[in-house]
């Protein structure tokens, strides 16, 4: 499990630094394009702190508490909170700025985005109150997997989007 909490780490960190650097180089033609490109980056920012942070957590907490489940459900409780925080957050976020009414703003991706978080907390939900049901450890690896998955597709999105941009050159 070690190895595989490092790896979604890593990778969280990778999509985190790139678009970043995507979005310092990019160009967005409108205000309303820059908008949703900010937005969408500072959703990835904070949901790549969170991975990277909840990927460490457990590591932490086996080696203090030598490999109890304990530290296994301590870690999925506060990922959980986190994550429902994130929905909060994001979603909040999301209708203040109204993104639909915004250009390059993408339905399908919002539901993708939606489904995961939702399958993620389910993960943990289930993980937590019937651990008869699914072992605490894959189910946490795996709501962090979803969450690497998010990072994925807000990364998808800022790229693309400045890249169009940036083809596109200004209008």
């Amino acid at each position: 499990m070690n190895e595989i909490l490092t790896l979604v780490a890593e990778i969280a960190v990778g999509f985190t630094g790139f678009a970043a650097i995507a979005s310092a180089l990019g160009q967005s033609p409108s205000v309303a394009d820059a908008r949703l490109d900010r937005l969408r980056l500072r959703n990835l920012v904070e949901t790549g702190v969170v991975v990277v942070v909840m990927a460490i957590v457990p590591l932490v907490l086996l080696e203090a508490e030598s490999g109890t489940e304990w530290a296994w459900h301590v870690s999925a409780g506060i990922l959980l909170t986190a994550v429902v925080t994130l929905a909060i957050v994001h979603g909040g976020r999301n209708r203040g700025a109204r993104v639909s009414e915004l250009a390059g703003y993408s339905h399908w991706s919002a539901v993708v985005l939606w489904t995961l978080a939702v399958s993620s907390l389910g993960l943990l939900v289930v993980a937590l109150l019937a651990p008869r049901v699914l072992r605490i450890e894959l189910a946490y690896v795996a709501a962090l997997v979803l969450l690497t998955v998010i990072l994925g597709v807000y990364f998808v999105r800022i790229a693309a989007s400045l890249l169009t941009h940036k083809l596109g050159g200004p209008s």
